[in-house]
């Protein structure tokens, strides 16, 4: 019996000992904690309070979390199940280029998100961690990292055709979704002039007032244009193909479009699928020559002069026989000097990725991206072709749709 109070004083005492001890945690550092944690996570602790909830949502928080995120960029990839018709949105961290040397590594990607709406088919390069998904007249803007949706107003058609790209404007901190509607009129010949086309933009807001707004060209050539191919924000800017040697240039917040004339005797339209990619800055697209014995990457140094400057490089060894087609990450090549190749489907375990580096003209990594079969089971994955596209240099943006 005297045991038994001795040991029920003792923790008596310990406990109240802890409770003399702890100290609060000034908030200040659990934001700074919050901001480095997952976006997964960062959702979670709303629910912890309604003070947290409001600090999570403020932009200073965002702004916050934003900038420590782009630190640990991530491959953000998009897989299209044929069978089931959804989309599903993974990402692995990225590699890290200080490791030199060729073997491979194995990753487990995490799932961030779920697209099972059969109506949005396809989805344009990320601006700034956000998406734009488009079927039709529909269009969707997604954030992977807040696992949100915003469907804008729908686009009126008429019986005409509709792409579309999203773009940030760093400087209004604000995002704007470019449409291009396509008239083409029968009987079609390869004359571009049979191509009517016209420009709208909507302003993504969480007000109900987001509307479309017909933007006047200058230039009538701008109503002819080509096919809307690829497509990239790079610094306000949202850059994609219309036709060969011919690149559109929307200014984000000005509203101003343009056109850009490519390097003479490339064809960014003609790689499958079109390649517009972020090369330090500046806009770069990539092609190919001698049956994609070599590879060709051109550079615009002057936006205003439309000076390009072009390299070429022997295509690797390990690139010219992989089984089946493969393509170059859009997106940006952030990380030195480093591309990204991929399989532009992908019907096996793993999903093999290979890094290029432009200074020494080789492969110098290769990642495989394994999805576990838990993850296939559940969603109904089976072993059959997936579409699959990657994107280098991406990050989480907790902005709240």
């Amino acid at each position: 019996m005297e045991d038994s109070q001795v040991s029920l004083s003792k923790q008596q005492h310990d406990l109240n000992h802890a409770d003399s001890c702890t100290t609060t945690i000034p908030f200040d550092l659990i934001i700074e904690i919050l901001t480095r944690l997952p976006a997964k996570s960062v959702r979670r602790f709303q629910s912890v309070s309604k003070l947290w909830f409001s600090t999570i949502r403020t932009k200073n928080f965002v702004d916050s979390f934003l900038s420590s995120s782009k630190t640990m960029p991530r491959l953000l990839l998009l897989c299209l199940q044929f069978e089931t018709g959804k989309r599903f949105i993974l990402s692995a961290p990225e590699h890290n280029n200080n490791e030199d040397d060729k073997s491979s590594s194995i990753v487990t990607p995490k799932h961030d998100m779920e697209i099972s709406d059969l109506v949005y088919y396809t989805m344009s390069c990320p601006a700034n961690g956000l998406l734009c998904c488009i079927r039709d007249s529909s269009i969707t803007v997604c954030n992977p990292a807040t696992r949100q949706l915003m469907k804008l107003p729908d686009v009126t058609l008429n019986g005409r055709e509709m792409d579309a790209r999203l773009g940030y404007d760093p400087v209004e901190d604000q995002y704007k979704v470019l449409c291009v509607v396509t008239m083409t009129i029968f009987p079609f010949h390869l004359n571009q002039k049979n191509i009517q086309q016209e420009y709208l933009v909507c302003t993504v807001t969480s007000s109900k007032k987001q509307e479309w707004r017909k933007i006047e060209i200058e230039n009538t050539t701008l109503g002819h244009c080509g096919t809307v191919r690829g497509g990239i924000c790079i610094d306000g800017a949202i850059y994609y193909e219309a036709g060969q040697s011919r690149i559109v240039r929307f200014n984000v917040r000005t509203e101003h479009i343009e056109l850009i004339k490519a390097p003479e005797e490339t064809d960014f339209s003609g790689t499958y699928p079109s390649t517009l990619l972020n090369y330090k800055g500046k806009l770069g697209g990539v092609d190919y020559l001698y049956n994609k014995s070599v590879m060709r990457l051109s550079i615009l140094e002057d936006a205003e002069k439309q000076e390009w400057f072009s390299m070429t490089y022997d295509l690797p060894f390990e690139l010219k026989n992989l089984p089946g087609s493969y393509v170059v990450s859009k997106g940006d090549i952030h990380n030195g000097d480093l591309m990204v190749f991929h399989p532009w489907s992908w019907s096996f375990n793993p999903f093999s990725v290979w890094y290029y580096d432009f200074k020494k003209g080789s492969i110098i990594r290769k990642v495989d991206i394994k999805v576990d079969g838990d993850f296939r089971r559940i969603h109904g994955i089976s072993e059959r072709t997936c579409q699959m596209l990657c994107y280098p240099g991406c990050f989480e943006n907790i902005r709240f749709l």
